[in-house]
């Protein structure tokens, strides 16, 4: 559902995920956008290689502060996002209402207990 309604940003949920984490986290490491989306760095690399490859994100010396390369949004990563933001928020409103609250509460504490290794 979530694949199919982000089809017209190019983005597969896995990339949603990521840039959304980057967005949030300005100059995260490569390790701590896996901690937040709770992936091992190979299934990360994963999801990067296609939006570093198209420019969506950009890896930066992380100079100064003590790390290693940093991730950030380009500008047209950005652009990306924001016109994949609606097409999420429609696929969840989408799942909740076919679901209804009680079940969308019980999928989202459900997936909450899953180890984050994403199909």
């Amino acid at each position: 559902m979530y694949e199919q309604a982000l089809e017209p940003s190019g983005l597969t949920a896995m990339q949603f995920a990521i840039l959304a984490a980057v967005a949030r986290n300005p100059g995260a490491s490569r390790g701590a956008v896996a901690e937040l989306l709770d992936m091992d760095i190979s299934t990360l690399s994963r999801g990067l290689k296609p939006l570093l490859g198209d420019g969506s994100l950009a890896l930066a010396s992380g100079e100064g502060s003590g790390r290693g390369a940093v991730l950030d949004l380009t500008p047209q990563g950005r652009a990306r996002f924001e016109l994949a933001v609606p097409l999420w928020q429609h696929a969840q409103r989408a799942v909740h209402e076919s679901l209804g609250a009680a079940q969308t509460r019980q999928l989202h504490d459900l997936l909450a207990i899953l180890p984050g290794e994403p199909a």
